[in-house]
């Protein structure tokens, strides 16, 4: 069921009804079987996967909680159980083809040649967090949960099973413990960035996914320089506003049921360094990496040699952290070669921070802000050409991003998704301005009213007789 989908909006509302009639005690029950039934639209194996998972980490986190020499084993046995889940599912389409054919090869199994294991949904997004859970109660940072309602619902918790936000335990189990009230700001706020999410997913993104040329991406020898860069930076636009506008559509949803998720997106194309990018990018992975990698890591390094200027020091790291991002976005090496590329990029920017004094980008004359955003900018684009295919046909793109001679083919429809792109710059630019990712709701009553008719009428137009494409993190 596609979160963009008449169905589920139909989900939403008959979930809605049900638990604004139950008392409070019950409509945890009700989530979480909700939730479920929302797993189980997609096939009901995920719905096994994701309960057997939440039951070994909620037993486990008890012994990763007692005290006792046993504890570091049980929380390595924790993480290595979700690993090795994530691995499975990660990896299996990429050798059960393979041994199916040898064993075919051989007469063998011949009936099976069609099995395929399919990644489930959401897998990607709680295992990381089942990791931190394991790892917050081994710091005793917080205390295992006993209520396993509450813990499976925090796992399987519809508006963020898809793709996220990812929760910490500690941040999103109390807000399951404490009454919830939905009064009629809260509800403003919800509406708000449901409307921002389906303008961004349905009007920004999946028409620039429209527009771009699927040839780009498959044949780039075929087009010029300028034109590479052109629907490169649409595809840049075309994936943030997809999984910007996921994230503001499941958080107005949750918001609905008196629930808060944390945001992902702020800006990140404006900003000035690759430390404000990934405080402004997916927002809840890069703070889980930033806590659960690079500090640990960090702090590991240290021990050995307290100097912060070392080598180690600078650069494992980084790199670390940003090829672990690759390998969970994907086990392929395209996706390690775009976190390397990343964790590249925070290495140079460490190395010269270390030249002088550091000033702080805001501090910056206005000219050098630009400056730096637009070389941060460019290098994130030149990053995303592994993370959208294969590394065989993204070297042919990079050489071509540097071949002016050849001609372009497509500059009408060009011109067209740029004038999607200045509309998503154009909402940006007012939320940072502003610090306000609802700020219209400051607006006129009557502006409110406009926006929100011109928005509903867009999705509507947009809408008929076109397939809503899935979100993109869906597949992560």
């Amino acid at each position: 069921m596609q979160v963009t989908s008449g169905q589920f909006a139909i989900f939403v509302i008959f979930s809605l009804l049900v638990y604004y009639a139950l008392p409070r005690r019950p409509q945890n029950y009700w989530l979480l079987l909700v939730s479920y039934a929302f797993c189980v639209t997609w096939a009901w194996h995920f719905a096994v996967i994701l309960f057997a998972v939440t039951v070994v980490n909620y037993l486990i986190a008890k012994h990763v909680h007692k005290q006792g020499q046993g504890r570091k084993g049980f929380l390595w046995t924790a993480v290595g159980v979700n690993i090795l889940t994530l691995a499975f599912f990660r990896l299996s389409n990429f050798f059960v083809p393979d041994l199916l054919e040898l064993l075919n090869g051989f007469g063998i199994v011949s009936e099976l040649g069609v099995l395929q294991i399919l990644l489930p949904v959401g897998l990607s997004f709680y295992i990381v967090e089942n990791i931190s859970y394991q790892i917050d109660v081994y710091r005793g940072q917080m205390a295992p949960t006993d209520n396993f309602v509450d813990y499976a619902l925090y796992q399987a918790y519809f508006p963020k099973l898809l793709a996220g936000p990812i929760e910490r335990a500690g941040h999103f189990l109390p807000k399951l413990a404490q009454p919830r009230v939905v009064d009629n700001a809260q509800l403003a706020r919800s509406f708000a960035l449901v409307a921002v999410g389906i303008f961004r997913k349905l009007i920004i993104a999946d028409t620039l996914t429209h527009i771009m040329p699927r040839e780009v991406f498959e044949t780039p020898a075929n087009f010029g320089a300028l034109e590479l860069w052109g629907w490169l930076f649409v595809f840049g636009f075309a994936l943030y506003n997809d999984f910007a506008g996921y994230t503001s559509l499941v958080r107005g949803i949750s918001g609905f049921f008196g629930i808060e998720l944390s945001p992902n997106f702020r800006q990140p194309y404006f900003a000035r360094n690759f430390g404000e990018f990934w405080n402004s990018w997916h927002i809840t992975l890069s703070h889980w990496l930033r806590d659960y990698i690079y500090f640990p890591t960090l702090r590991s390094l240290l021990r050995r040699n307290r100097r912060r200027t070392h080598a180690l020091n600078v650069v494992v790291p980084p790199l670390v952290t940003m090829l672990l991002s690759g390998l969970w976005h994907g086990f392929s090496l395209h996706m390690l070669v775009w976190g390397g590329l990343h964790g590249v990029y925070q290495i140079g920017e460490r190395i010269l921070s270390l030249r002088g004094p550091v000033i702080a980008p805001d501090q910056r004359p206005r000219w050098r802000q630009l400056v730096a955003m637009g070389i941060v900018f460019v290098l994130v684009m030149w990053a995303w050409v592994p993370f959208r295919m294969e590394m065989s046909v993204a070297l042919e793109f990079w050489k071509q991003l540097l071949n002016f001679a050849e001609p372009g083919l497509h500059y009408r429809r060009l011109a067209v998704a740029a004038g999607y792109v200045l509309v998503s710059v154009g909402i940006d630019f007012v939320q940072h301005r502003y610090r306000d990712e609802v700020i219209f709701l400051r607006w006129p009553r009557p502006a409110q009213a406009f926006l929100l008719a011109t928005v509903v009428f867009l999705v509507i137009i947009v809408s008929v007789g076109t397939v809503t494409k899935p979100f993109v993190y869906q597949g992560f």
